[in-house]
């Protein structure tokens, strides 16, 4: 991909400025559930001052002018911010942004967000960034925005329950091995071994900020973590679950539902009025969970991982 090529381009891709984020944050608030990522980091950049490096805005040029009409957040993953349909206007945004990125951004761990803007980017980027380690189009996107439905049928007599709860440093040791189990399981491989400085500084990073979510319990005679989630991104009045786990020798007992209902209250009583999560399609299971505490389906999110 050529400089002359990009110069030609309609639209321009650029490190966010100060004097777009009020614009940026606007794009974002029109779907807080769809871009919580980069609208936490755009908060972020509000409070404090300081605008993330990782930002790109997306703006069309207008003779001396340009206006702000998409963002690309390019951190560990890369979620885009643009119109989802399919006029010319907008293919040949898409196509601009898919070239810029190409010739301008480091290829991220994976591109992540609504479904329509992330495949369509990745059928542009494919040839330069591919191949995939893995592709999944379609992943439930989910949210609640009310108290949880309270489930019957919890076996767990023989557990001896604390209740749920914010970690503290203090269970940093007990549930760091389930965050690894969860996030092999989940994305395939083990981040002990690649990146784990990284992984585990992220994971006191939720701690600290009372965005870890445990319950323990009694497995094989042993105190362990047998219920856990966090919330990985939060901004806009929306918080994302991530990594929501349940001990493998525990699943069907109950234990995911009653723990989610009651993550959703303690998030709704002090992080943000919206919980939301992604599932992949391919794990019904989960999703009835889901929608059994009161998550309703409100789009559809993709993941391409390399």
């Amino acid at each position: 991909m050529t400089d002359s090529l990009l110069r030609r381009a309609q639209h321009s891709l650029a490190p966010l400025q100060r004097r777009d984020l009020q614009a940026a944050l606007a794009l974002t608030r029109e779907d807080p559930v769809a871009h919580v990522v980069p609208l936490q980091h755009l908060e972020t950049a509000l409070a404090s001052g300081v605008m993330p490096s990782a930002m790109w805005a997306v703006r069309r040029r207008a003779g001396l002018h340009s206006d702000l009409v998409g963002l690309v957040w390019n951190g560990a993953n890369l979620s885009a911010v643009l119109p989802e349909d399919e006029t010319e206007e907008a293919e040949a945004l898409r196509a601009d942004v898919a070239a810029a990125a190409i010739a301008r951004l480091t290829r991220p761990a994976a591109l992540v967000g609504p479904a329509f803007t992330t495949l369509d980017l990745w059928g542009r980027v494919e040839p330069w960034w591919g191949p995939a380690r893995e592709v999944r189009p379609r992943q439930v996107s989910m949210a609640i925005d009310h108290a949880p439905r309270r489930v019957a049928g919890i076996e767990a007599d023989d557990l001896g329950l604390s209740a749920v709860r914010p970690a503290t440093l203090e269970d940093y040791d007990v549930l760091l091995p389930a965050c690894v189990h969860m996030f092999i399981g989940e994305v395939g491989y083990d981040p002990m071994r690649h990146g784990r400085a990284g992984y585990e500084e992220r994971l006191r990073y939720l701690i600290r900020a009372g965005r870890a979510f445990l319950q323990l319990g009694v497995v094989e005679g042993r105190r362990q973590v047998v219920f856990k989630a966090e919330v990985g991104a939060l901004g806009g009045g929306v918080a994302q679950l991530q990594g929501v786990w349940v001990h493998p020798t525990l699943r069907g007992r109950g234990l995911a539902r009653a723990g989610l209902g009651a993550v959703i209250d303690a998030v709704h009583a002090t992080l943000a009025p919206t919980v939301s999560l992604y599932v992949n399609d391919f794990n019904p299971v989960a999703i009835r969970a889901y929608e059994a505490v009161g998550f309703r389906t409100v789009g559809t999110f993709a993941t391409v991982m390399f």
